[in-house]
């Protein structure tokens, strides 16, 4: 309850703060999301890239969310490319397509439905979606699609590339080859960030929210429809492709992951990174109440 009530807080002091001054509240949302980006990101991946089961029944389901998770994104850049206006559309539809809520809303859905078992599966999913850092992807994405920030040079897109989450994923990964167990020093400080980012994301999320007044033509109804529909039905079906290729056992709680709507943070980067936020906003808040809608009607009759 004292957790729910300090997301809420964090999300009404961003919009207050954008009401009254737009100019600063998006400068320091910037400036909060290099920091978690730089910072707190890396801490997370660390402790989940150390700590992940290297069992052949782990590594098979995660293995078709990651190869599923590609086939989707490339279906969504596709689809951005032939529909999307201009680049910042490109970007945004793009995002809306491949980026699942993975926490915010992912989490206690998950906990809801599965329980704690099922917990510890979505935090394993939201790790290794992509293989590489979720963050790291979506922030690439953005960046490349965004106001002045395409790179003109080969250098210029390998520093988009290779960024703070993607290193300290390679970082952990050669320590657990070399034997070293450093799980007892990433534990506390990974759960002091899990939860630092919950008001933090609540913080952002309310300083990135786009706050005039929605006014969109059929024709901008129809591109963002979709991403909703890559996003809650082509997703999981796509698993649910790779499983039969595979022969794999993939749980149940990667086929409702997958099915989550638009991520929150995409939102954020839509503001850093100068990307149409209606939009966005358009793709988060339509496939949330569409996902949502549909999960409590099942909890309840089902």
């Amino acid at each position: 309850m004292l957790i729910g009530l300090l997301w809420v807080g964090s999300f009404a002091i961003g919009l207050a703060w954008q009401w009254r001054s737009p100019g600063t509240a998006a400068s320091w949302n910037k400036r909060i999301f290099m920091f978690y980006f730089h910072f707190l990101a890396p801490i997370v991946v660390l402790f989940a890239y150390t700590v992940v089961p290297a069992n052949s029944e782990t590594l098979g389901g995660l293995a078709a969310v990651i190869i599923a998770s590609w086939l989707v994104l490339g279906i969504g850049l596709t689809y951005a490319r032939k529909v999307g206006r201009d680049r910042g559309e490109q970007g945004v539809l793009a995002l809306g397509s491949g980026f699942t809520n993975t926490v915010t809303l992912g989490y206690p859905v998950i906990n809801a439905v599965f329980g704690p078992a099922g917990l510890a599966l979505q935090v394993l999913f939201a790790q290794f979606m992509y293989l590489i850092p979720i963050v790291s992807v979506s922030t690439t994405i953005a960046a490349h699609f965004g106001n002045g920030t395409r790179p003109r040079t080969w250098f210029g897109v390998v520093r988009q590339i290779v960024n703070v989450p993607l290193i300290f994923a390679f970082v952990a990964v050669a320590i657990r080859g070399a034997g070293f167990d450093i799980e007892p020093f990433v534990t506390e400080p990974s759960n002091w960030v899990v939860f630092l980012m919950g008001p933090i994301g609540f913080l952002e999320l309310g300083l990135a929210l786009p706050l005039d007044r929605p006014s969109h033509s059929f024709g901008d109804v129809w591109r963002a429809a979709g991403p909703i529909v890559i996003r809650l039905t082509i997703a999981p079906s796509v698993l649910f492709v790779i499983d039969l290729i595979l022969h794999v056992d993939v749980p149940a709680v990667y086929y409702l992951s997958s099915a989550m709507p638009a991520a929150f943070h995409t939102l954020i980067l839509a503001r850093v990174y100068g990307l149409p936020g209606p939009m966005i906003r358009l793709i988060v808040v339509f496939s949330t109440v569409i996902m949502v809608s549909a999960i409590v009607v099942g909890l309840t009759f089902f």
